[in-house]
């Protein structure tokens, strides 16, 4: 809760949930300042009493704080009353209108007068006000109200017409410092809740957008102050990286993009983490509907990671996983062609699914993903392979960015298949992407200053080699293996499953090494490794795992400090030279959206669009296939409206555009590609030839399509058909037919 004393300068506000009764008076000594040899007693005036209250303690700064707050819903327009300006009066008077249920017309308003009577003076009504100004020319005081309302309520009338966006403001502004993302629907809610007033939508969304503005600054000139914000952070944290870019229209110069890095985040990413980078885009919920982020072009993506690399470089094992964008696909590959791309799989899983579907897929497209061992991939491929040939022939010309554990690099050791760290970022910073730029980068800054303190406090408290939670997870896994274990020597030996399974895998505990790979791709042992470890004695098996997962890489990830801003009105002044005005966006139709929209697989929380039974009145199904339902009505519904008939769905060709990339261009940028298993006879298609009148008897031609590597030309091969005479030929079609 904050409070505005009156006798304050407007723009002071006091925390009254923080403030005690000494700090508060030390503020007033220092708005205020006396002779150091007088006596300060502080007094406020008690509008119940009609009297002046000493405050001496802490308690009696509470009780103040309790009866101003209870003023501010009901603000007293008696004769006397003080207000900070002729603004502050204003909305009280409003908010007193509210209180009281009655509505008011003015007949002056200007900053130094006030005069209104009640819109009700028609039926009889005799209220009356008059404000002006104090001989310090700033405060308004109530001057004349010689009446009391003797009129009906008009709060049920539809529209109350002093309940303007201004007071609307002040009323959402506290709910939106808490949560900027309400909606006005909610607000709109809210208001009615505790105030009783009805408030139309039009009026909620002028009101939060000028709280906003009150808030987090003008829109318009947040970007300049983009500038502002880049003095700030490089005086507080040099060797940060804060780089704008902007263009010029029509002689103005306009934004265009940011990139923020700030040093301790580098410095914790080059020595502290593994060299593994999960990149994505999501869209601003601000102004014109967020499209500062939407311009996913091969020319930002490129400009992004180009600042990247000047940021971190080009650390040993670098691997980068993205989704299927062609922009991000050919900017990532120009950038950085060292680097171990990887596409994240739900992408993948999801694009395919646009044009193929069937158990087959589902019981080996994830496996062949998650598979560790080059072998089980090859095994779940063939299964498809054998299935459906087009299928992957669409994997091998559209995805050839590695998507498979089995092809993983042993240098990150970083084992996700997912693009999940990307998408707990976006989750992590979903509640402010609708503030200014300036402020959304402020705010990022403070989440980064909490989060690297609240890791370093907890890694000063770590104990030991490697984090806790590795260990445990080491422990668990170590208990009820059933698996045999035959040494070569104190470090190789051979681990099998017990059962007659057939499996068997040779572990190397001096190199790290296991035949099945997930040790080297993970940096964590294996089962199989588990199993030799715990059967020699002595051995740890925190000994096994890869230093990435040590309390000193912890450490050092979160040694680095944050820095502590002040607010921004109180960031130095930019030397740019000119002013940085927004950027030219188109503002579209419609409402503003503020959530991203789910792919088909994702599936919705709700049940809309869902079908009901109207057999079972269960959702999820149709009546022919109903399991619940009364047999009787089945059939029933089955003589009225005849047995539903298949629908024929044509299955889509596979088109480049369905992942976002271009097979050519991709496979001639791709530095590190998929390495796909042989091609089988089962995945050559066979394009027969156009029928031709002639005597049956004649050879026929037909193409076969050589997709081998390097080629996709069509190659034509002779197939000769040879045809029984045409009197043998006749006699078997009279024999068929007799049969």
């Amino acid at each position: 809760m904050s409070s505005h004393p009156e006798w304050l300068p407007e723009g002071h506000v006091v925390d009254s949930d923080t403030t005690n009764f000494k700090d508060f008076v030390d503020d007033i000594l220092h708005t205020y300042p006396c002779v150091p040899t007088k006596v300060v007693k502080l007094y406020y005036f008690c509008d119940e009493s009609n009297s002046h209250v000493q405050v001496c303690t802490d308690q009696d700064l509470v009780a103040m704080f309790a009866k101003h707050d209870a003023n501010a819903n009901d603000p007293p327009m008696t004769v006397g009353s003080i207000y900070a300006n002729m603004n502050v009066f204003r909305l009280a008077l409003a908010q007193h209108s509210v209180k009281h249920e009655f509505e008011y017309d003015i007949e002056t308003s200007e900053p130094g007068r006030f005069r209104a009577h009640c819109a009700a003076k028609t039926e009889g009504c005799k209220w009356r006000i008059h404000a002006s100004m104090m001989q310090d020319d700033v405060s308004i005081q109530v001057k004349v109200n010689p009446h009391i309302h003797g009129c009906a309520s008009r709060r049920r009338r539809g529209k109350f017409k002093q309940a303007t966006k201004f007071w609307v403001a002040e009323k959402v502004k506290d709910w939106l410092v808490d949560d900027d993302e309400i909606g006005p629907k909610e607000l709109q809610r809210r208001i009615k809740d505790e105030h009783k007033v009805t408030i139309s939508y039009k009026m909620v969304y002028y009101g939060k957008e000028l709280a906003l503005k009150q808030l987090h600054g003008d829109w318009y000139e947040s970007f300049n102050n983009l500038y502002r914000f880049k003095a700030a952070v490089e005086e507080a944290s040099p060797d940060s990286f804060v780089v704008i870019d902007h263009e010029i229209i029509n002689e103005k110069n306009r934004f265009k993009r940011v990139f923020f890095a700030l040093k301790a985040c580098v410095d914790g990413f080059l020595n502290g983490c593994r060299p593994y980078l999960a990149i994505d885009s999501t869209f601003l919920t601000g102004k014109f509907r967020g499209q500062l982020a939407v311009a996913e072009t091969i020319d930002n993506w490129s400009w992004f990671l180009e600042r990247l690399r000047d940021a971190i470089g080009t650390p040993p094992g670098l691997a980068i996983c993205t989704d299927a964008g062609k922009s991000i696909m050919e900017s990532v590959t120009a950038v950085f062609p060292s680097a171990e791309h990887r596409e994240c799989m739900v992408h993948l899983v999801n694009n395919f699914k646009k044009s193929y579907r069937g158990k087959v897929f589902d019981d080996n497209l994830w496996p062949a993903a998650y598979a560790w061992n080059p072998y089980y991939f090859e095994k779940h491929w063939k299964a498809m392979a054998e299935a459906k040939p087009a299928a992957v022939k669409y994997l091998r010309d559209n995805h050839n960015k590695i998507w498979t554990r089995s092809q993983f690099s042993a240098l990150s050791k970083v084992d996700y298949v997912t693009n999940n760290l990307a998408e707990s970022c976006n989750n992590w910073v979903k509640g402010h992407k609708g503030m200014h730029l300036d402020s959304l980068l402020d705010t990022l800054r403070q989440k980064l200053m909490a989060k690297f303190h609240q890791r370093r406090k907890l890694g000063e408290k770590m104990q030991g080699k490697i984090l806790e939670h590795i260990v445990k997870n080491l422990a668990e896994r170590s208990r009820n293996l059933n698996m045999d274990v035959i040494g070569s020597s104190n470090d190789i030996g051979e681990v099998s499953w017990r059962g007659g399974s057939g499996y068997r895998y040779a572990v190397n505990l001096k190199e790290r090494t296991c035949t099945c790979r997930e040790w080297q791709i993970s940096g964590k042992p294996c089962l199989h490794a588990i199993a030799m470890t715990t059967s020699i004695r002595n051995e740890k098996l925190e000994d096994y795992v890869d230093m990435y997962f040590s309390v000193e890489k912890f450490r050092k990830a979160y040694e680095g400090i944050i820095p502590a801003l002040p607010d921004k009105t109180q960031w130095p002044e930019s030397t740019h030279g000119f002013f940085m005005h927004p950027p030219l966006l188109k503002s579209t139709a419609g409402r503003r959206q503020t959530k991203r929209f789910k792919g088909s697989s994702e599936g919705t929380s709700g049940r809309k669009g869902r079908h009901r039974c109207p057999i079972c009145k269960q959702l999820g199904h149709h009546w022919y296939t109903c399991k619940e339902g009364d047999p009787n009505d089945i059939a029933e519904m089955l003589a009225a409206r005849g047995k539903p008939k298949p629908r024929k769905r044509k299955p889509k060709e596979p088109t480049t555009e369905a992942s976002g990339v271009d097979a050519s261009t991709a496979s001639g940028l791709a530095t590190v590609k998929m390495v796909f298993p042989p091609e089988t006879n089962s995945e050559i298609a066979i394009v027969p030839a156009k029928k031709r009148k002639k005597n049956p008897a004649a050879t026929i031609s037909t193409g076969i399509r050589m997709s081998g590597s390097g080629s996709n030309q069509v190659v034509a091969a002779p197939l000769a058909i040879v045809l029984p005479p045409p009197e043998v030929q006749s006699k078997e079609i009279k024999q068929s037919k007799a049969k």
